[in-house]
């Protein structure tokens, strides 16, 4: 049964070769395992170049995007369905909603946010879904550091690394979902006691 991969990216132009060459990795990635891909919608960046490689493959692509985006008209286009929506919190929810797991790519402060509210959510034992990073050319080891931190201070429970699944290979991520979701437990409200 394919999954819904929610992926987090940014939409900058200014996007390294690098982190773009990752993202349409994985986006041909996801649609060759015959998932869905839900992201935010846009045309532009790592966004764009993950959908286009998705679409480019045959795969099926569905976004939930900010209504001044259409607005500015950085949507793409081409995608089998788009949930136009009036806030990032609607927006944030709605890739929630759509995923069975999650990738984080590169990006900026939208998808720091994204991944920590993901995170935050897995904590509060709302859900049991796997989240990757895919660490390109150490994008993600800043984060890591901050979460070893974290532990180290007391801030975190050391079982919470595991929260995290982390990858430097666009296929391997894919895989990472598909595992994860075969051997996670079928409660997604979690155990509370462990806050």
């Amino acid at each position: 049964m394919p999954l819904h991969i929610t992926v987090f990216a940014g939409s900058s132009q200014r996007s390294a070769e690098v982190h773009r060459a990752a993202a349409r990795a994985l986006g041909a990635a996801i649609a060759r395992r015959s998932h869905v891909l839900v992201y935010g919608g846009g045309r532009t960046g790592l966004m764009g170049d993950l959908a286009d490689a998705a679409l480019a493959e045959g795969g099926v692509v569905r976004g939930v995007i900010l209504r001044e985006f259409i607005d500015q008209d950085v949507h793409h286009q081409g995608l089998a369905e788009m949930e136009t929506v009036d806030d990032m919190r609607s927006r944030k929810a709605g890739l929630d909603a759509r995923a069975d797991a999650f990738v984080a790519l590169p990006g900026g402060f939208g998808t720091l946010e994204e991944l920590a509210e993901i995170l935050s959510f897995r904590k509060l034992g709302h859900h049991h879904r796997p989240i990757v990073l895919l660490d390109v050319d150490g994008f993600w080891e800043p984060l890591l550091a901050f979460v070893e931190r974290a532990i180290a201070d007391g801030f975190e429970r050391p079982e919470r690394r595991a929260y995290l699944s982390v990858t430097t290979d666009p296929a391997r991520a894919v895989l990472l979902c598909e595992q994860a979701i075969r051997t996670e437990p079928a409660d997604p409200r979690g155990d509370p006691s462990r806050l």
